[in-house]
């Protein structure tokens, strides 16, 4: 098991300043409590709604269990070695009631197994799809036949989602969150 690596990078994007981050957030900006991830996503300007709105979208998916979410970013996370999406959603996946155990799952450096079958199923589908593009007709085939038609959309959108965030993550390096930053959210937005 090896959770992702933190970076090693000198160069780093800024977080917005605290008055930038007011100027997009409005008074939804809170130094103590909004995430790293939001400042960096607001820092985006004029990109700042049309994301959020897909990050409302993709941790309020009808039908898709917020563990099986919380498995898939997790795994994305170990995938793409983005070491800020592991740390903070850790304390999330807790706050969505996965076990120690789930999150070793997600970061075992093989095929994640030993753990319930749909989160077998999400992080297979999401090593597939983060490491090759796309999925094998046998992983398809099962989360359609688990899932059903709109909700593997949706499984499908969520990891590609993860997959943006990541490289995003990555890319800007944007900065480790403390765990009283994110308390008892279970979404990076409240």
């Amino acid at each position: 098991m090896t959770e992702p690596h933190p970076y090693s990078s000198a160069v780093a994007v800024p977080l917005p300043t605290h008055a930038e981050s007011q100027k997009v957030l409005g008074d939804a900006f809170d130094p103590a409590k909004t995430l790293n991830v939001v400042q960096m996503i607001a820092g985006a300007d004029d990109m700042y709604s049309a994301t959020v709105g897909l990050v409302r979208a993709v941790f309020q998916a009808e039908g898709v269990d917020p563990q099986l979410r919380q498995m898939i970013i997790l795994r994305s996370a170990k995938v793409l070695n983005s070491p800020y999406e592991w740390q903070a959603n850790v304390t999330l996946s807790l706050n969505n009631g996965l076990t120690r155990e789930h999150i070793e799952a997600a970061a075992n450096d093989g095929p994640v197994e030993g753990i319930a079958p749909d989160f077998v199923l999400a992080c297979r589908a999401t090593d597939e799809l983060l490491g090759t593009g796309t999925l094998t007709d046998g992983t398809l085939q099962s989360l359609l036949d688990r899932h059903g038609n709109t909700t593997t959309r949706k499984i499908i959108l969520i990891i590609a989602w993860f997959s943006l965030l990541s490289l995003f993550l990555n890319g800007c390096r944007v900065p480790m969150e403390t765990t009283d930053k994110i308390g008892g959210k279970k979404t990076p937005l409240g």
